[in-house]
């Protein structure tokens, strides 16, 4: 029989210290005023600076009502004033609870309501849309210049609320995470032992995602600097890798999908792009092997990959596997202070090699879901292999297989609850929307491909128009929820006991054939164009006038539709202005005009690459970059 569980005791139980984030934060203002914290779109804070920023904001808040067990919403676009406002709301003792601009507005004010929140953060960019909610908004940008404001110490414990990060809920209500200092502290102490040092981090994720508690807190209580990716950055790989290149940026976290295309990027550029590079870490979606393989091609064995694995419910990560060289994949060991126990549906330990469900012990395991006391129980239990009263897991719903090595294999999903562009998306919410929508009967969701994409199969008693439900899933859902594909069927399968066969379905989107690419004749810019989603988006036809987004393109479609235009008509626009142009018609212009401006055709784009390789690797020269790796 395996141990009960699997611990890393290499350093000291994190989260001992119990000293605040805020508070590890504020030492460097002290000890290094100077140094850079944080550099977004141009501007770059120091920390004494963005500490008095957070001051500022929080005296503020104070004003508000907002204080010691109290939560803050912050609606900001990834800027400077994003990392003050959320530091300002821990500085005044309350739980930050992002909120994600990408959500529609319904979406946003029920975040509001469930978490019952004092008052809000915002910039001049989002607090248009805050302006009904009847709540105090405080402008972050407002606050980035003015008299630095004393505040009496708040004194928070390690049981008070740290942040409240919303996931989807089986019923499609919002359902939040509460996390407490005491465990945000321990998450961050683990994350100084196995990633030591000052780093140099991109941050590319959303204040609503948890991962960005990684980049935020993990960076600057170590007094290294975070560099905030702006959303039009995110959107275009080369821009990404010229981020990367002009802040010699040191480590950075995303998910798997995104990492393949800064690869793509950097391989059009002549392998530039990412030379400063030591630690690149995915999470967020399963790992391809082919991916390990591809990483350390690219950089000939001297950038560590590191998968983490870890639901929000534990604080960001639980796990992680370390590559220094080619390996095989897996979701590695615990993270220093965690536990990690593979059981039966009797929670009792199985064997090596036997696969079980995973459950998570440790200071990492949050408080539970706000305001959801059955959920929370159903789902947070007692530990009885910690040796200590009160200890609590935390059960994940996934299936892994611990190896002869100790190392965890994921294996999938106990539920149907999947990672889709590295989100959370619940299969039962999406099929509970789409039961709503009129005409349609019954339907079930499945996710297939690499990466994953959402296929819907629906039942309908009347003709149904797939870019019209979607349209009205985009209305209620996350955007990562809404199916890119949506597909009428007479009747659901169904196994031999009467249910709805999922394999079945399963099989079906798996195994779908691709549609045939229409063809273009010479000089045809809206057919080339529209061959090219045709072929991205797997369509049997693209109208000209619709939204790329509204046929179930996303941001990392995107960056296939640019690899599919540049070969048909010999033009590369960038993902920009892509993003700005998004029907047929629009892109179609774009091209023209851009081939008008300067001809180029299909031997001019490789001309234009090689001079962008070019300046990254004269941009790398004047940074000190050396060779490329």
């Amino acid at each position: 029989m395996a141990s009960p569980h699997q611990t890393d005791d290499r350093v000291r139980q994190p989260g001992s210290s119990g000293t605040p984030v805020p508070e590890l934060v504020a030492r460097f203002a002290r000890t290094h005023p100077d140094r850079a914290a944080v550099h977004s779109g141009g501007h770059r804070v120091g920390y004494r600076a963005l500490d008095a920023w957070a001051g500022r904001i929080a005296a503020r808040l104070a004003t508000a009502g907002a204080g010691r067990g109290t939560r803050v919403a912050v609606l900001a676009e990834p800027s400077t004033a994003m990392v003050a406002a959320a530091l300002g709301v821990l500085r005044a003792g309350a739980a930050y609870v992002p909120l994600d601009q990408a959500q529609p507005d319904g979406r946003i004010a029920a975040v509001l309501a469930d978490a019952r929140v004092t008052a809000a953060v915002a910039t001049g960019e989002t607090a248009a849309r805050l302006a009904g909610s009847g709540l105090p908004v405080i402008r972050a940008d407002e606050a980035a210049e003015g008299a630095e404001i004393p505040l009496p110490p708040i004194q928070v414990t390690a049981e008070d609320p740290a942040y409240l990060i919303y996931t989807s809920g089986s019923t499609g209500e919002p359902k939040g995470v509460l996390v407490e200092h005491g465990q945000l502290a321990a998450s961050t102490e683990a994350r100084h032992a196995v990633y030591p040092g000052a780093p140099v981090f991109l941050l590319v994720s959303p204040l609503a995602f948890d991962s960005s508690v990684a980049g935020l807190w993990g960076t600057l209580t170590a007094g290294g600097s975070v560099v905030v990716a702006r959303p039009d950055e995110v959107r275009d790989p080369e821009r990404l890798l010229e981020l990367i290149e002009r802040h010699g940026v040191t480590r950075m976290l995303c998910v798997p999908s995104l990492y393949r295309v800064l690869l793509d990027a950097a391989a059009r550029l002549g392998g530039c792009g990412a030379s400063t590079l030591d630690t690149v870490i995915v999470a967020g979606e399963p790992l391809p092997q082919a991916l390990v393989d591809r990483h350390f091609a690219a950089h000939a064995g001297t950038v560590a990959l590191v998968n983490e694995y870890g639901p929000t419910e534990a604080t960001v990560w639980a796990s992680y596997r370390r590559f220094d060289a080619p390996g095989p994949v897996s979701i590695g060991g615990p993270v220093p202070g965690a536990r990690l126990y593979v059981l039966d549906d009797r929670r009792q330990p199985v064997p090596d090699g036997t696969q079980g469900e995973l459950y998570i012990g440790g200071r990492g395991v949050a408080r539970g879901y706000f305001g959801r006391p059955d959920a929370t129980a159903a789902v947070f239990v007692e530990d009885p292999f910690a040796g200590s009263e009160g200890a609590r897991m935390y059960r994940t719903g996934d299936i892994v297989r611990r190896t002869a090595d100790g190392l965890l294999e994921f294996l999938g999903r106990r539920d149907h609850q999947v990672k889709i562009r590295g989100h959370r998306v619940e299969l039962g919410a999406v099929e509970a929307a789409l039961r709503t929508v009129p005409g349609i009967d019954d339907a079930v969701v499945v996710a297939a491909g690499d990466p994953p994409a959402l296929t819907a199969f629906v039942l309908a008693s009347a003709a149904v128009d797939p870019g019209a439900v979607r349209a009205e899933l985009a209305t209620r859902l996350p955007a990562a929820a809404v199916p890119g594909r949506v597909q009428p069927l007479e009747r659901l399968p169904q196994t031999v006991t009467g249910k709805i066969d999922r394999h079945a379905l399963q099989a079906m989107a798996e195994t779908a054939p691709g549609n045939p690419v229409p063809a273009a004749t010479a000089g045809d810019t809206v057919g080339e164009v529209a061959a090219a989603w045709a072929e991205v988006l797997e369509l049997p036809e693209v109208p000209a006038e619709v939204n790329f987004f509204d046929l179930g393109g996303h941001s990392l479609t995107m960056f296939q539709l640019q690899e599919a235009l540049e070969r048909r008509t010999g033009i590369r626009p960038s993902v920009v202005q892509l993003f700005r142009h998004t029907t047929v018609s629009e892109q179609a212009a774009l091209i023209r005009d851009t081939g008008a401006q300067d001809g180029r055709s299909r031997t001019d784009a490789r001309q234009a690459a090689a001079r962008r390789a070019n300046a990254v690797r004269a941009r790398r020269q004047r940074v000190g970059g050396g060779a490329g790796k």
